[in-house]
């Protein structure tokens, strides 16, 4: 049973990370302007439209099982595991974050013609990578 739990953990975590990895690089490459054109409005309504019907629940499905794993694998509060879990708490906020900025640039224009978005989310495609990396590294190494 706990080797199924492991696998579609993983699997989750894959297709959630892919789906933010997504959100993360259309919303670095388009600015406000970019993304009010059809062509790129289209394809950001259709990530917005995949966000909703797979990356988060795979996300809800991840947080569900980790800690499933947790009691099942018996395990404590290790310094790694905590770390990990903290790593996982800051991607799936950006995720939130990226979530509604596909949501924003998506909606038509507002009378300004701009629709802001946080500046700080070109670099999430960067953020995703760091996070997963540090993840991964904390999970096969347990370091501490």
């Amino acid at each position: 049973m706990y080797i199924w739990l492991i696998g579609l953990h993983v699997a989750a975590v894959t297709v959630w990370i892919a789906g933010l990895s997504v959100a993360a690089i259309l919303i670095s490459a388009l600015d406000p302007a970019t993304a009010a054109e059809p062509g790129p409005t289209r394809v950001l309504r259709a990530a917005g439209r995949w966000d909703r019907r797979v990356t988060s629940p795979a996300m809800g499905l991840a947080w569900i099982l980790g800690p499933t794993l947790v009691v099942v694998g018996g395990w404590g509060f290790e310094p790694w595991l905590v770390a990990k879990v903290a790593i996982v708490v800051a991607l799936s906020a950006l995720h939130g974050k990226l979530a509604a900025a596909l949501r924003r640039l998506a909606e038509p224009a507002p009378a300004s013609g701009v629709r802001p978005v946080s500046p700080l989310l070109r670099f999430s495609p960067l953020a995703v990578i760091v996070g997963v990396i540090a993840i991964v590294t904390l999970v096969v190494v347990k370091p501490y």
